[in-house]
């Protein structure tokens, strides 16, 4: 079975982090571009998935600007898996090390978003239906869909994510609350509207943004 180690980022891994970003860029993700993320100024952690000593995937927690509450929530998000390695369910690996370091850094919020017309990642974050595990990544890795941590994932049914009001691309909203009996109300980037997680097949984003926005 492969061996699969999760770090945080540090300045010696840098050139690997650089590597990793342009074999990103290699693969049709920009979410580590340059102008959107520095891992040494950055306000939140990046965790590092290595599968036998070789970096996979990158996955980064942000203090959520976006939001408006970067004291109170934080976002996970810049993920990438290296092809070479998927199937794989290497960002949620990172998952449980990132709630624990939210909680410890006093955040009451940990959230993450999705494409709503993903339907097969959209079903895992929502509970309704679990990957089959076919490589022997997602075998070693399997139990995780099956942890209090990953069950205590929420899915936010009031709520759609627009990352720019000039977009039309629209998230769903996944979270975990830190704090017992604490309500999240994110003050930006949101569009109040109640949904049953499959709101992409019945509106399009223009309708949803015509009528809600």
């Amino acid at each position: 079975m492969p061996c699969i180690e999760v770090t945080t980022y540090n300045e010696t891994l840098k050139d690997q982090v650089e590597s990793f970003r342009y074999l990103s860029f290699l693969e049709g993700n920009d979410s580590l571009s340059y102008d959107k993320y520095d891992p040494d100024n950055l306000d939140g952690e990046t965790w590092l998935v290595y599968v036998d000593n070789e970096l996979a995937a990158v996955s980064v927690a942000e203090a959520s600007h976006y939001t408006g509450d970067p004291d109170i929530a934080l976002r996970i998000c810049r993920l990438h898996i290296a092809k070479k390695f998927r199937p794989a369910w290497l960002g949620m690996l990172a998952g449980e090390h990132q709630l624990k370091w939210a909680k410890e850094q006093g955040y009451k919020v940990v959230y993450m978003t999705h494409d709503i017309h993903n339907r097969a990642i959209n079903a895992m974050y929502q509970h309704k239906r679990y990957g089959a595990p076919i490589t022997d990544i997602q075998k070693e890795m399997h139990y995780l869909w099956y942890t209090d941590w990953y069950q205590s994932l929420k899915t936010d049914f009031n709520r759609l994510f627009r990352v720019d009001e000039n977009s039309d691309f629209l998230q769903y909203v996944y979270y975990w609350t830190l704090e017992d009996g604490y309500v999240w109300l994110p003050k930006t980037n949101m569009i109040n509207i109640e949904h049953d997680g499959n709101i992409a097949k019945k509106m399009s984003n223009k309708e949803i943004l015509h009528e809600h926005v």
